[in-house]
């Protein structure tokens, strides 16, 4: 494997780290959290609720993490083809906004679902 790609795929893998380490800080912060509602029962009921709020605030973080990750490579895949492509013909510059647009509606579509997901809570 090449020096580079080596290095790309380390910082992939530290960038996720982070997402996901900060993503369990978010769900233990959430579901122990000062808003936390008692629910009527016992507390067995009570730790049930609780762990189903966090596993969906879990899956909330996972989906914006993975979306923006994809939508972060997709972007660096269409910037530097539809750059060389418009140094080349600068008429195509218009269809670099359009590509840049639909990869960063990839975070935008993770965005939705989180924002969705935490409004079953």
């Amino acid at each position: 494997m090449p020096k580079g790609m080596r290095r790309q795929l380390a910082m992939i893998l530290l960038v996720t780290s982070i997402i996901i380490a900060a993503a369990g800080v978010a769900v233990i912060a959430y579901a122990e959290g000062p808003g936390h509602e008692e629910v009527p029962g016992t507390a067995e009921e009570t730790a049930v609720a609780s762990l189903n709020k966090g596993l969906v605030a879990l899956s909330a973080g996972i989906a914006v993490a993975s979306s923006t990750i994809a939508s972060a490579i997709a972007l660096r895949s269409v910037a530097s083809a539809g750059f060389a492509a418009s140094v080349e013909r600068p008429e195509l510059t218009s269809y670099l906004l359009i590509l840049s647009g639909l990869a960063e509606g990839i975070a935008i579509y993770g965005l939705l679902v989180a924002i969705l997901l935490l409004g079953k809570i």
